[in-house]
């Protein structure tokens, strides 16, 4: 038989197992350290007679708690409360013509084919509409 483990030493177990589940990011490692440690605590209090029983509470509490809050932790970090969607390219603001295309925000864009090139000059500021793909959609100021 397998002489009892010290808390101690399950405690131990269970934070490298927590640390390994921050590098590997697998989301089940952190169930397996939380076993163990909870194990340390029972095993702080009542003396086991042998270090399977230890190994086997360990497993226990560890697959029950995968099972039941995994997936519901897991759905709560993938899904944020408050979805940002945060496109700053495609706002209104203010763009220049230059060489027969927009510089607006730091990037070149195509006018858009909807749009008559021929109103527009060579250095004139117009507002930007909408951008998409590659084009931009343009009004004078």
């Amino acid at each position: 038989m397998l002489s009892v483990i010290d808390p101690y030493i399950l405690l131990g177990i269970g934070i490298v197992l927590i640390a390994l589940e921050a590098v590997i990011t697998s989301f089940i490692l952190i169930w397996f350290g939380i076993g163990f440690m909870l194990t340390a605590l029972i095993s702080y209090f009542y003396a086991f007679d042998d270090g399977i029983w230890q190994l086997a509470i360990a497993s226990f509490i560890s697959l029950l708690l995968l099972a039941i809050l995994r997936k519901k932790i897991f759905k709560s970090f993938l899904n944020p409360e408050k979805k940002i969607n945060d496109n700053f390219l495609n706002e209104k603001g203010f763009g220049i013509i230059k060489n027969q295309k927009i510089f607006y925000k730091g990037t070149y864009w195509e006018i858009d084919g909807s749009v008559d090139e021929s109103i527009f000059t060579e250095g004139e500021k117009v507002v930007v509409s909408k951008t998409y793909k590659n084009f931009a959609i343009i009004n004078k100021r």
